[in-house]
């Protein structure tokens, strides 16, 4: 199914984002600025991941969530911008990546998917990853400094991409990479991004504005 209103009507875009609920969200931060400020923190960043990725119409969106899909939060974006909301399915990050992202190719050619704790994305990142994989790519990832990564988007998915990774660790970076590789897949890999997870990202965050 292809929709002609989108640069890449062929592609989709996947948010994940976790349920804002105080407490349990950017804990790491939550420690200098508060639980308060860093939910607040949360909301604000998903908001903004919403507007950026809607807002160039590069191709249909799909914000997946953990907890409640219908925190009002949720269904206002999705009032909002347009989009579905989708609960997040799978024991882990992996599981729960893989089961997007291979259910998203169902129903298109390729397909991105990121978080909302990369301020510092824009369209164009996002665009190139869209193009790379336009171009014939397997998977195209964007590598963050943590050793993680920010973005990853695929035209071909294997499930055992996803297993055997240390998540959260700054080896997922490098794992899921030689994983990729040695599965035969091919993989472009963008510029290198960072996270805000604490205090000191956030300062550099606020810095570069």
């Amino acid at each position: 199914m292809t929709n002609s209103y989108y640069r890449y009507p062929q592609g989709k875009i996947i948010v994940f984002a976790k349920e804002p609920v105080l407490g349990k969200v950017k804990t790491r931060l939550a420690r200098d600025i508060g639980e308060i400020a860093a939910l607040q923190f949360h909301e604000k960043m998903l908001r903004q991941t919403m507007e950026m990725v809607c807002e160039y119409n590069l191709a249909a969106v799909e914000l997946h969530v953990t907890g409640n899909p219908d925190h009002p939060l949720f269904q206002l974006l999705s009032l909002e911008f347009n989009v579905s909301v989708h609960e997040q399915k799978g024991k882990n990050l992996g599981e729960k990546m893989f089961f997007a992202l291979e259910q998203s190719l169902g129903n298109s050619n390729y397909s991105v998917l990121i978080g909302t704790d990369c301020p510092i994305m824009g369209v164009d990142y996002l665009s190139n990853a869209l193009t790379a994989l336009v171009r014939g790519q397997d998977a195209v990832i964007g590598p963050a400094e943590d050793g993680g990564y920010v973005l990853i988007g695929t035209r071909k998915i294997k499930k055992d991409w996803f297993q055997g990774v240390l998540w959260g660790s700054s080896q997922v970076m490098q794992q899921s990479r030689s994983k990729m590789l040695a599965s035969g897949a091919k993989l472009e890999e963008l510029q290198t991004l960072w996270d805000v997870d604490k205090i000191d990202d956030l300062q550099r965050w606020q810095a570069s504005l």
